[in-house]
C-alpha cells in the first residue's frame, strides 16, 4: 500500500516537475524570439547566457518529459517491489547523466575533462559526505542482496515493525500498524552496523523467560496446566513450548510460542499473567 502511494507521488513530482520546466522553456523561447525579431533588444551577454540556459532547460525537460511517459511502464518490466525501486533509481539516474554529458559538452568540456572533473568531485565529495555515501551503499545491498523484503517485520537496535519502503537513505518501519502515518525512519547506515532479525511476514517467535527461585515440586502437573492455559489464547497451539532451562548459572522457565505481529503485546502480557498464576510462588520476583 505505502510502495503505491510512494509510486504515485514520484508519478506527480515527475509531473510537476515537466510543467515547471515547460513554462521556464517557454519563457525563454518567447524572450530570444522577441530579441531575434528586433522587439525586444537584449544585451548580447544576456542572451548568450539565456541561450545556454535554453539548452539546460530543454535538455531537463526532455529527461522529465521521458521518465513521465515511461516509468509506468518500467514499473512493469519488475514484479518484485525492491527490483522495481533499485532499477527505476539506476533508469532515472542514468538519464540524468546523459544529460549533463550533453550539457557539458555543449560548454566544450572534453571527455577527458569530464572524468577528471568527475573524479575530482567524488574524491571531494567521498570525505565530505562520508555518512551519506555509507546510507547509499547500504542501500545498494539491501535492494540487492534481501535481507529482508517490503512487507517483513524485522527488527534492528531497539526498533522494529513493519517494512513499508526501502528507500535511498531511510527504510520505514511501521510499528502499529492500524497507525499508517505512524512509523519510524532507521538510516541505512544502521543496517550495516547491527544485526537485523527478520521476524518473518506474518507470524514470528516470541520467547519469555522467567527466573526462578525454588524449583518446583509438581513441576509437571503444573507445567500440564500452565501448558493447558496458554493454549486457550493461541492460535498456533503446535508451536507452544514450556521448559525449564539454566542460563548463566540460573534457573529459568522458558516460553516460546508463535503469535502474529499486531497481537504480540497483549498476547505477551496475557502469558505473563497465566504464568505468574501458576508459578509466582517459585519464581524470582524482583523487589
Amino acid at each position: 500500500m505505502f510502495e503505491k502511494i510512494n509510486k504515485e507521488r514520484r508519478l506527480k513530482n515527475l509531473s510537476g516537475a515537466v510543467l515547471l520546466t515547460l513554462i521556464v522553456l517557454l519563457l525563454l523561447l518567447g524572450l530570444l524570439y522577441l530579441d531575434k525579431g528586433d522587439l525586444l533588444r537584449l544585451p548580447q551577454t544576456i542572451g548568450r547566457i539565456f541561450r545556454h540556459l535554453l539548452l539546460i532547460v530543454g535538455t531537463l525537460f526532455a529527461i522529465t518529459l521521458v521518465l513521465r511517459l515511461t516509468m509506468k511502464r518500467f514499473y512493469r518490466l519488475f514484479d518484485e517491489p525492491e527490483e522495481r525501486i533499485f532499477y527505476s533509481k539506476i533508469y532515472s539516474w542514468s538519464l540524468y547523466s546523459i544529460g549533463l554529458l550533453v550539457i557539458l559538452h555543449h560548454f566544450g568540456v572534453s571527455l577527458g575533462n569530464i572524468t577528471l572533473f568527475l573524479g575530482l568531485i567524488a574524491t571531494g565529495l567521498a570525505f565530505a559526505i562520508r555518512e551519506v555515501l555509507l546510507s547509499f551503499f547500504a542501500w545498494l545491498i539491501l535492494l540487492r542482496k534481501k535481507p529482508f523484503r517490503i512487507g517483513d517485520y524485522i527488527r534492528i537496535g531497539e526498533d522494529e515493525g513493519k517494512v513499508l519502503h526501502i528507500g535511498t537513505f531511510f527504510v520505514l518501519l511501521d510499528k502499529t500498524t492500524q497507525l499508517p502515518e505512524d512509523f519510524t525512519r532507521v538510516p541505512n547506515r544502521l543496517f550495516l552496523e547491527k544485526s537485523i532479525i527478520n521476524l518473518g511476514k506474518n507470524t514470528f517467535h516470541e520467547e519469555i523467560t522467567f527466573q526462578c527461585a525454588d524449583f518446583l515440586q509438581d513441576k509437571d502437573q503444573v507445567l500440564e496446566e500452565l501448558r493447558a492455559e496458554i493454549e486457550t489464547l493461541l492460535e498456533n497451539r503446535e508451536n507452544l513450548f514450556i521448559y525449564f532451562d539454566l542460563r548463566k548459572e540460573k534457573l529459568v522457565v522458558v516460553v516460546e510460542y508463535l503469535t502474529r505481529f499486531e497481537e504480540r503485546q497483549p498476547l505477551r502480557s496475557a502469558v505473563i499473567e497465566a504464568v505468574y498464576k501458576y508459578l509466582g510462588s517459585s519464581l524470582f520476583i524482583p523487589k
